[in-house]
């Protein structure tokens, strides 16, 4: 679905979780940060392709960026909305599924964005775990405090065979995907 003409200026952060020395969790030859970036580049490309100019990545390439400095990429941007991505991990190896995170004290829009984001996840892949949305104290959730702000965690790549479909390239569009038409739906005014 594509937005109202009217939401297409709207200002998009897009935050590649970790890089550089902080890879995130890494299993099998396989580094977070990069699969975050793959998925990042991947939103941006949809975000544009439907019609969104004003998109900004908080790292375009493997490096490190502080906390700090994600938050104020945003900030800079006059973001409109944050979105943070990341794969999650545990120490057991069965754990699975998707989880939106939102700030812990959180505002209506920062709910609304969770929930659309959440419910296009659902769409998605209605075969995976969806573990819903969470009020998490994350930094870059807990700083954008006056910008609608999520984290999402796109499968766990501690699990072999969820690691296995996070590095498709078919299910990282998919993501994209998901995430790039929960911003629209938000954006839009939809609930």
């Amino acid at each position: 679905m594509i937005t109202q003409a009217a939401d297409y200026d709207s200002s998009i952060a897009i935050d590649p979780g970790h890089g550089g020395n902080d890879n995130g969790a890494s299993y099998n030859k396989t580094d977070e940060d990069e699969l975050n970036l793959n998925i990042a580049f991947l939103l941006e490309c949809d975000l544009r392709q439907n019609g969104f100019e004003n998109v900004t990545l908080t790292r375009e390439r493997d490096i490190y960026v502080s906390l700090l400095d994600r938050v104020l990429t945003a900030k800079i941007a006059h973001a409109d909305v944050f979105v943070s991505i990341h794969c999650d991990a545990w120490h057991k190896k069965t754990a699975q599924g998707m989880t939106v995170h939102i700030p812990e004290s959180p505002s209506i829009d920062d709910i609304k964005i969770g929930d659309c984001i959440s419910r296009k996840l659902k769409t998605a892949f209605p075969n995976h775990l969806q573990r819903g949305i969470r009020k998490s104290d994350f930094y870059v959730l807990r700083e954008t405090y006056e910008i609608p702000s999520t984290l999402v965690e796109c499968e766990f790549m501690s699990n072999p065979v969820q690691l296995k479909f996070l590095k498709k390239p078919e299910n990282q569009k998919l993501f994209a995907w998901a995430i790039s038409a929960g911003i629209r739906s938000f954006l839009s005014g939809e609930l």
